[in-house]
């Protein structure tokens, strides 16, 4: 305690008056001297619940000097902050709210008394706060727990700190001493959101916002505000993903704080990829995209991308330009001209040399003899066969991946294949069957009339 406080306590004790029970048997009796809030002027001061100390113990005069007694006129004792400070202890800090910095004390505070020991001038904490802060809660639809419950010290100190915005805390602290979970998450996780890691509130508002969550943007424009690659893809793909589009946006994907798989992804990617490729959806151009679920489950050969679980091998996750939100051209059809470009995609991984030479013993085992089957199908300046003619794109249950049966219209068409030691048949419904052998060739004679089917020389005339 300082000295000039002390002695303010000691002058109030001296100056208290004393009582009948106190004086001496021989003394003539004395009644009490009248004073502000007893001599029937001021009586209103003490009503409130709670009552400052020096009015509580009459000591008006600890902060009120009588300046004229015939005008019963009085002045402050001091002036400012200096007021208050000479009983209390400033709230020391780097940071001073401006009403205590300008002693500006009675703008929050009645020097009387109030509803309790804080003597604000109104009911409270968050309506004292509101006579400045106005704008901190407004209308919006997302509010802050401490904010809605009116609980502003929960966060700030109303006097000074050390902290930017008068915060008990530094922010990210401050933020995790109630989201518990939030913080077990980022101290245990392997894989860390930037943001989160840094301040809550590069994407939350402390205090209320329009969005879920009090996130200062919807979710999307949240992201994309520091992901710009990701918003040129998203913005100008002819082709949208509606994971990244539609509900929660980059939260259908990706967890906000951290987890423990890449890219702060919810789950592993092909797991992902599941919960929502587990049942038939609706594509804008009004195709369904069919449900992975029984194609995965019953499927003895799976194509390498899905064996690796890595559906981004052959599919932009947040948008493009082709079909299915492929990587790269693949044609979308049953037969199409050949272009060695429309097959980009395929010939990532496989070699092209399969859909270019007409003759090999190295580079396929459909053929029969050197001749090159997947040439023979492929390769035709209008009808050709695309690969999903008899390869299923993800699974199945057949060596290589072949098809039981390929959409043809409205109908299932079967494809009748069966392998053998040397080479196989197959009986589909766009031609009779057909055997291959690799080491004893099949001879074909075409009908009278009639192409051959398979090329007997290499060559621009043995294209079919």
């Amino acid at each position: 305690m300082n000295t000039p406080r002390a002695l303010l306590i000691c002058g109030l004790l001296l100056a208290a008056p004393a009582t009948a029970a106190a004086q001496s048997p021989k003394q003539k009796p004395t009644t009490e001297t009248p004073g502000c809030t007893t001599g029937g002027c001021h009586a209103e001061m003490k009503a409130f619940p709670v009552v400052h100390g020096p009015l509580a113990a009459d000591a008006c005069s600890g902060c009120h000097t009588l300046t004229d007694p015939a005008q019963h006129k009085f002045q402050l004792a001091r002036t400012g902050k200096d007021m208050c400070l000479f009983c209390h202890e400033p709230t020391k800090g780097n940071v001073v709210h401006q009403p205590l910095n300008t002693g500006a004390c009675t703008d929050c505070h009645d020097p009387h008394g109030g509803k309790t020991r804080a003597f604000l001038t109104v009911d409270s904490v968050v309506q004292n706060c509101n006579k400045c802060h106005q704008d901190v809660v407004g209308t919006h639809k997302s509010i802050h727990g401490p904010v809605a419950a009116g609980g502003c010290t929960a966060c700030h100190n109303p006097h000074a700190s050390n902290f930017n915005k008068l915060l008990l805390k530094e922010s990210n602290t401050l933020c995790l001493e109630c989201h518990v979970s939030s913080q077990q998450r980022m101290e245990t996780a392997s894989v860390v959101h930037e943001p989160a890691a840094k301040n809550c509130l590069l994407c939350h508002n402390a205090h209320a916002s329009d969005h879920p969550m009090i996130l200062r943007q919807d979710a999307q424009a949240m992201c994309l505000s520091c992901h710009e690659n990701i918003r040129s893809t998203v913005e100008h793909a002819r082709t949208q993903h509606g994971a990244v589009v539609e509900g929660r946006a980059c939260l259908n994907c990706h967890e906000a704080h951290a987890t423990n798989h890449p890219k702060v992804l919810k789950n592993n990617p092909m797991a992902l990829c599941m919960e929502c490729h587990n049942r038939p959806l609706k594509s804008p151009d009004g195709t369904t995209v069919a449900d992975m679920s029984p194609i995965l489950a019953s499927g003895k050969s799976l194509h390498g991308p899905i064996a690796e679980k890595n559906c981004s091998a052959c599919h932009q996750i947040h948008g493009g330009d082709h079909y299915r939100l492929l990587t790269k051209e693949y044609p979308p059809e049953f037969y199409a001209p050949f272009k060695e470009e429309s097959y980009a995609l395929c010939f990532t991984c496989h070699e092209r040399a399969i859909a270019l030479d007409p003759r090999t013993t190295t580079l396929t085992g459909f053929r029969n003899g050197d001749n090159n089957l997947h040439y023979v199908h492929v390769n035709k300046e209008t009808k050709g066969r695309t690969c999903r003619a008899c390869h299923e794109t993800h699974a199945s249950d057949h060596a290589k991946h072949i098809r039981d049966t390929v959409p043809f219209g409205k109908w299932n068409m079967p494809i009748g294949f069966k392998k053998t030691e040397t080479g196989g048949s197959c009986a589909p419904g766009c031609h009779v069957p057909y055997e291959y052998d690799r080491a004893k060739p099949v001879s074909y004679q075409p009908a009278a009339g009639q192409k051959p089917v398979w090329p007997s020389s290499p060559g621009k005339d043995a294209k079919p």
